[in-house]
């Protein structure tokens, strides 16, 4: 009863999925780097730029980060995980879904070093997903396949026919002006538009694995299937819930497209379906800076230590990501005086008068002083 009663007071008319993009601020993954011996200078470079969402009050992370001497480990809990699915020869990584998450063990396990790190930070389908969005799509649906090679067309087919129809015939709230005028939306009404896109990713591609994992861990059962999935991913990373073989159908489609363009029945992220994912992006900064998103995102954590990888496998039918150091665009300056702006010379225009009338009155004073 309580829940429902503070949905409706804090309902607005925006659409979800553009609510979710300007203010749902994603929940923080905890990665801690287990070890048994002092941690040497090249591993200590290596945790340095993971960015800290403990440490920072802003900037492209939702992202906890704690190194852990487990002769000091009062988790016996995690210890024993630690000696069951680590590698004690060396530091371990453990990667957790954000407090509250229905499990909270970790759901990936790694050797500390260069390449787990950029998995663990970032991916070519992430930052595809990441460019979308940003760019207004209302979801990216991502379909893992399954290795079927049968089902996994079927279900693509499926699913891509109905968005195709969903993008046609569904239609947005209008908006309340006064929701507009509280700023819960920074972008006009003609803004605004339905969009939805696929993202096919295999199974065994191993730029995605961290991804594929975290995906598969969103719901408790989703390991237990063999069937292409259909994970429909909005706001600032934030996925609904899966879609399973014969369950991705038109109705079930439907339904999530409805919720995902129907105005924002309650604005409080928790009440609301759905499981952040970790994804390295500077949402604030870039849902409101205005620039050409249609160029490629840079790797969505920034490292300048860490190489993106070379190569991805995304299904040939896909878009292809190419991987990049693409630096975030700076705002451009002109040196060239006929690009002014009018306030620009306007000012320049008075501040050379101010100093005529002032030659003129000087001039003017010497003359008496000389006649007299």
């Amino acid at each position: 009863m309580g829940s429902a009663l503070s949905c409706e007071v804090t309902a607005c008319s925006v659409p979800v999925f553009r609510y979710a993009l300007e203010r749902w601020a994603p929940d923080t993954f905890q990665i801690r780097i287990l070890h048994d011996q002092p941690l040497t200078d090249a591993q200590i470079s290596l945790i340095a730029p993971l960015p800290d969402a403990t440490s920072t009050s802003d900037g492209p992370t939702n992202i906890s980060v704690e190194t852990i001497d487990i002769n000091n480990l009062p988790d016996e809990s995690l210890l024993s995980f630690w000696k069951q699915e680590g590698d004690q020869s060396a530091p371990t990584m453990m990667v957790s879904y954000p407090i509250g998450h229905f499990n909270q063990k970790p759901f990936w396990t790694a050797e500390l070093n260069e390449q787990n790190i950029q998995r663990i930070t970032d991916s070519p389908a992430r930052r595809e997903i990441a460019r979308r969005l940003l760019k207004g799509e209302s979801a990216v649906w991502v379909l893992l396949e399954s290795g079927q090679i049968a089902k996994d067309q079927l279900a693509y087919n499926r699913l891509t026919e109905r968005l195709e129809h969903l993008s046609e015939h569904l239609e947005l709230p209008a908006l309340d002006p006064v929701d507009v005028e509280d700023g819960l939306i920074s972008i006009d009404e003609e803004e605004l538009s339905i969009a939805f896109s696929t993202l096919r990713i295999s199974k065994d591609d191993p730029d995605e694995s961290f991804f594929i994992q975290m995906l598969l861990g969103t719901e408790s059962d989703l390991t237990t299937f063999n069937e292409p999935m259909a994970f429909p991913i909005f706001g600032r990373g934030r996925a609904l819930y899966a879609l399973i073989g014969e369950g991705i159908a038109p109705d079930v489609i439907d339904e999530a497209c409805v919720f995902l363009t129907g105005a924002c029945s309650c604005e409080v992220k928790e009440q609301n379906p759905g499981v952040d994912l970790l994804m390295s992006v500077d949402w604030d900064h870039l849902v409101t800076r205005q620039f050409e998103i249609d160029r490629e995102l840079p790797p969505l954590t920034g490292f300048v230590t860490l190489e993106a990888p070379a190569t991805n496998s995304f299904h040939p039918e896909s878009p292809q990501v190419h991987v990049s150091e693409v630096p975030y665009p700076e705002a451009e300056t002109s040196l060239d005086p006929s690009q002014d702006s009018p306030s620009v010379l306007l000012t320049t225009a008075i501040a050379c008068a101010i100093i005529g009338v002032a030659v003129l009155l000087s001039g003017f004073y010497f003359l008496r002083r000389n006649q007299s």
